[in-house]
């Protein structure tokens, strides 16, 4: 039997999630969006690390993307809420992404990523990855929360109360007149030895992570003590760290220099 090419090109078209530039302009005015760190389907927190791979990769593309534990002082409906629907399927697993406003009126809607991997941990990763596909061809380019005006500190009549110790460590204290080391933007991507690297600001504080195809891998954390920044691995070897005039991550202990690349967003 023969197939009309075309037709067949046609109807993938079609079926294909469908977004139009003013919809597109519209993602890039919201200023923020929400990723949930436990989906119903979920027993735990960030269980097989499916809410900080979609974290990741909508900060990768475009999007300011938060744990809402992390947000700053902002209007709620400024920001885009992230669903995650699983469909039930013995054989497959399949998921699709959708983002919805305040109200819950949903936004735009991905396609269906499937995958056979009987392994939880890797098929979530690969449907998300498939389903990714609609999110990336967006080109979205959201407003950092800083240049739309809207402050990442906590109210001036709050200072006093227990919402200052929830903010980044990489804000500078109130107490000292030490400046902060760390670069403003929440994330950011580096490269060494043709290796991928994300810096990502959190609650927590500033995070190396190590891209390995699907897997984002915990390498280390920065911190400031007076006016030195110091860089901790996972085995608790410490690094003298600084940030030079092109944003490079430079590290030094005892003589061994690492540097990390800043790769254009």
């Amino acid at each position: 039997m023969k197939i009309n090419i075309a037709l067949v090109g046609f109807i993938m078209f079609m079926a294909a999630p469908f977004c139009s530039s003013a919809q597109v302009e519209r993602l890039n005015e919201f200023h923020y969006l929400v990723v949930p760190e436990r989906f119903d389907f979920q027993f735990e927190q960030d269980q097989y690390q499916l809410n900080s791979l979609l974290k990741f990769l909508f900060n990768k593309h475009g999007f300011n993307a938060y744990f809402e534990n992390e947000l700053p002082n902002v209007r709620r409906c400024d920001g885009l809420y992230l669903r995650l629907d699983q469909q039930p399927g013995f054989i497959w697993t399949e998921l699709t992404i959708r983002l919805v406003d305040c109200d819950g009126i949903l936004f735009y809607q991905t396609k269906t990523g499937k995958s056979k991997f009987k392994q939880y941990d890797k098929a979530y990763s690969q449907a998300i990855r498939m389903a990714f596909e609609s999110i990336e061809i967006l080109g979205v380019r959201q407003k950092s929360l800083v240049a739309s005006g809207l402050s990442e500190a906590v109210d001036a009549t709050n200072n006093e109360t227990d919402t200052d110790q929830e903010l980044e460590v990489s804000v500078s204290s109130s107490k000292n007149d030490f400046p902060a080391l760390y670069p403003a933007e929440s994330y950011l991507v580096f490269q060494r030895q043709k290796e991928q690297y994300v810096l990502r600001k959190t609650n927590l504080g500033h995070q190396l992570y190590h891209e390995v195809g699907a897997d984002l891998i915990f390498e280390g954390k920065l911190f400031q003590v007076d006016a030195t920044l110091f860089f901790e691995d996972l085995n608790g070897q410490r690094y003298l760290a600084k940030f030079d005039s092109s944003g490079d991550l430079q590290l030094e202990r005892e003589g061994m220099k690492i540097t990390y690349e800043r790769q254009d967003q």
